[in-house]
C-alpha cells in the first residue's frame, strides 16, 4: 500500500508501508510505472551478518512524511544500527535525491547495498543495465527511457545481472554475502546492485546521497548528472526542500482554529495530493495505486473526467487555479469529435481501457467537465478562459442536448457514476441538467444565445422531478428503465446540484433516509448504496461520507457536518492519505489508496464549511 509520495508533475515516486519504493512514474504521474523493486540492505563487516531493511530481519521500521511537503522518510533501527532515508523529487529537474544517513553503536565498518530492478515502460524484458566505469554511474535503459544512478560519495562497487528468467532469483543474492562480484552489464530481465563501504559511529551521521536522473535519452540524463555533480547533490536536496517550503507557505490556505490537528494535517496532505496527482500536461489521475492489478486486472492510473472535474473544482477552492486551468486545457485536447468524453484516458491523452460496450459513456462525466469550466471562471473571473474553452463547452453542451430519450425527456441510458449499471440514473440526469444551465451562463458571458441549453435544462429537470420521485416511498429512485428504488448516496450530490432546493421538505427526508440506512453501524461512514459488495459488504466511502457532511451543512446542521469531516480525517492512513473506502468490519483502508477524489472532496467540503453563513449555495 502507498504511504508516501513525492513528485514534480512528470516524475512521481511512491513509497510503501515498508519504506521501499513501490512506484516510479514517468513522464506523467500514472504513466509509465517503471519500477519492479528497490530495496536497501546492510552488511556488518566485523560480525559478517547481512540483513535487508525489512521487518522480520531484526530491523524495526518507522515511516512517516517529513518537512513541509511531506517528503517520504523512513528510519530503520536494529543490530545497533540506525538508517534514516529521505526521498526528494526535484521540482524542475527529473531527479530523485535519496539521502541516506547511517549511525552505529559501537562504531564499525558497514557495507550499504541498494538493489534495483526496473520494468521500464511497464515490461521487465528487453532492458539493458550497465556500469559506466569512467563516469562511475549505473544506467538502465530501454527504448526511449533512461535511468542513471550515481552517488556522493561514489559507490564502491556496482554489478548487473538478471532475474525471473532462466531460473535466476536476482542480483540481490550477490549482495547477501557482503561483497558484490558480478558482471558490469546485463540485458533482458536486467537488474543491478550498488555497494558503499563506510564507517559509521554513534555520534554523527555517515551520509550517502543516491541520485537517480531520469530522461528520454542518454544525453538528457548525463546533463542532469553533470549538473548535480557540479553543484553537489546536497544542493539539489536543499532546493527541493526550499521549493516546497515556499510552496506550502505561499499557496497552502491555513485552516482556522477549531479543527482537530488530524483534520488540519489531512487537509494539508489533500492539497499536496491533488498537486502530485496532476501531470505537467494537466492530466489528473484517480490514484497512483497499482494494487488493483491483482484483483481487477487494471489500475486507477487513468484520468477519469468525473474525478478530474471535481478535483479541478477543489483546486480552484484551494487557490491552485493554474492547475485547474491545465486540467481543462487537457480535457479540450481529449474531447471526442461529437462533444462527449469517453470513459477514461491515459495520462498522455490516449483513450484508456474500458469494460463498457460502445459508446463507452458515463454521461455525467461530460456534464462534470462543463460544470468545472463554469466553476473555474467563477473563481478567476477571466473571460479569456471562457473564450479558450468555448469550443469544448459548446461541443459538450450540444452533445448533452442530443443525448436524450425522446419519450421520457431524460438523459439517455449510460453507465452510472459507480461504473456498474447502464440505465437512466438520477445523479447522471441531474448532472446534465446542471451542466446545461452552466453552459447557458457561459454563453451569456460571451454574448452567445443560451436559450436552447437553458430550455433543455429546464425541461429535463421537470421530467426528472416527475419521474424519479416516489411520493409513496418518499424517495428518489436511483435509476429508471428498469426502476431501481435502492437507496444510493449519489442522490445526495444530485440534490446539491439542484434536483430539489435544500429548503424543500423532500431534501431532508431523503438525506435522513440515506443516512439511516447506509450508515455503517460498526465503523461509521456512509456506504455507496444498498447491497454494495465492491471490496466488502457495504463498505463506507470517504466521498459518500463527505457528501453527507455537505448535505447536513446545507440543512443547517453545522455540528453534524463537522463530525463527519472529522470522521473522514480520522480514517486517513497514519501518513494522512485518504483511501477510496473503509472496510465495514475492520475499519482498514480498502481499494485505491490514496484516492485523489477522496482528497479533493475533503478539501471542497472543508471550504464549504468555512464559508460565511448565508453564502449562496448550489452555485457549483
Amino acid at each position: 500500500m502507498i504511504t508516501q509520495l513525492a513528485g514534480n508533475g512528470r516524475l512521481l515516486l511512491t513509497v510503501n508501508q515498508d519504506g521501499e519504493w513501490n512506484g516510479l512514474f514517468y513522464p506523467y504521474p500514472g504513466q509509465f510505472q517503471h519500477l519492479r523493486e528497490l530495496r536497501l540492505g546492510v552488511y556488518d563487516v566485523a560480525g559478517k551478518s547481512f540483513a535487508w531493511l525489512r521487518g522480520g530481519n531484526g530491523f524495526l521500521g518507522q515511516h512517516e512524511p517529513s518537512g513541509a511537503a511531506n517528503f517520504p522518510e523512513s528510519t530503520w533501527t536494529g543490530h545497533g544500527i540506525r538508517v534514516t532515508v529521505q526521498d526528494h523529487v526535484h521540482p524542475n529537474h527529473d531527479l530523485i535525491v535519496r539521502s541516506i544517513r547511517l549511525r552505529a553503536d559501537p562504531a564499525r565498518a558497514l557495507r550499504l547495498f541498494s538493489y534495483q530492478s526496473l520494468k521500464i515502460a511497464e515490461s521487465m524484458y528487453q532492458e539493458t543495465a550497465y556500469v559506466d566505469p569512467e563516469a562511475r554511474t549505473l544506467v538502465h535503459y530501454k527504448r526511449g527511457y533512461y535511468f542513471e544512478f550515481f552517488s556522493e560519495p561514489t559507490f564502491t562497487r556496482a554489478v548487473c545481472g538478471e532475474h525471473t528468467l532462466k531460473g535466476l532469483q536476482g542480483t540481490y543474492v550477490d549482495a547477501e554475502d557482503g561483497l558484490l562480484e558480478g558482471r558490469t552489464i546485463a540485458h533482458g530481465a536486467a537488474d543491478s546492485a550498488l555497494e558503499w563501504d563506510v564507517m559509521a559511529g554513534p555520534d554523527a551521521d555517515t551520509e550517502i546521497r543516491l541520485c537517480l536522473a531520469v530522461g528520454r535519452s542518454n544525453e538528457a540524463i548525463h546533463q542532469i548528472r553533470d549538473y548535480v555533480r557540479a553543484g553537489g547533490a546536497a544542493r539539489f536536496e536543499r532546493e527541493a526542500q526550499a521549493f516546497w517550503k515556499t510552496w506550502v507557505s505561499r499557496r497552502l490556505p491555513k485552516l482556522p482554529e477549531g479543527f482537530s490537528e488530524q483534520a488540519r494535517q489531512v487537509y494539508h496532505s489533500s492539497i499536496l495530493m491533488m498537486r502530485l496527482a496532476t501531470g505537467s500536461n494537466g492530466a489528473i489521475i484517480a490514484s497512483p495505486d497499482t494494487g488493483s492489478l491483482a484483483v481487477g486486472g487494471d489500475t486507477y492510473n487513468y484520468c477519469w473526467w468525473r474525478d478530474g472535474g471535481y478535483v479541478s473544482k477543489a483546486m480552484d477552492e484551494a487557490g491552485l487555479y493554474e492547475n485547474a486551468q491545465r486540467f481543462l486545457e487537457f480535457a479540450l485536447k481529449c474531447q471526442s469529435p461529437n462533444g462527449s468524453f469517453l470513459h477514461r484516458h491515459f495520462p498522455d491523452g490516449a483513450i484508456g481501457s474500458t469494460w463498457h460496450p460502445p459508446p463507452f459513456l458515463q454521461v455525467d462525466q461530460t456534464a462534470t467537465v462543463v460544470a468545472a469550466v463554469w466553476h473555474h471562471f467563477k473563481h478567476g473571473a477571466d473571460p479569456d478562459v471562457l473564450i479558450d474553452l468555448w469550443p469544448m463547452v459548446k461541443g459538450a453542451a450540444n452533445f448533452l442536448v442530443g443525448f436524450r430519450d425522446p419519450e421520457t425527456g431524460l438523459a439517455a441510458a449510460s453507465f452510472d457514476l459507480w461504473e456498474e449499471r447502464s440505465s437512466v440514473h438520477a445523479y447522471s440526469t441531474q448532472t446534465v441538467v446542471h451542466a446545461l444551465e452552466r453552459a447557458a451562463r457561459i454563453a451569456e458571458e460571451l454574448g452567445k444565445d443560451p436559450r436552447t441549453w437553458r430550455e433543455a435544462s429546464r425541461a429535463m429537470h421537470e421530467a426528472a422531478l416527475r419521474q424519479f420521485w416516489d411520493p409513496d416511498k418518499q424517495r428518489f429512485a436511483r435509476s429508471l428503465g428498469p426502476r431501481d428504488d435502492r437507496l444510493d448516496a449519489s442522490v445526495l450530490p444530485a440534490i446539491k446540484l439542484g434536483l430539489v432546493p435544500w429548503d424543500d421538505p423532500r431534501a431532508k427526508v431523503v438525506v435522513d433516509d440515506i443516512e439511516k440506512r447506509l450508515w455503517s453501524p460498526k465503523v461509521g461512514g456512509l456506504a455507496r448504496y444498498e447491497g454494495d459488495t465492491y471490496y466488502g459488504k457495504e463498505n463506507p466511502w470517504i466521498i459518500c461520507t463527505l457528501w453527507l457532511a455537505e448535505s447536513r451543512l446545507k440543512l443547517g446542521e453545522r455540528d453534524r457536518c463537522r463530525e463527519l469531516i472529522e470522521w473522514a480525517a480520522k480514517h486517513a492512513t497514519p501518513t494522512r492519505l485518504l483511501p477510496e473506502q473503509i472496510d465495514s468490519e475492520s475499519g482498514e483502508p480498502r481499494s485505491a489508496t490514496p484516492l485523489t477524489w477522496s482528497h479533493s472532496t475533503f478539501v471542497d467540503v472543508v471550504h464549504k464549511y468555512l464559508e460565511p453563513a448565508g453564502s449562496p449555495s448550489g452555485d457549483e
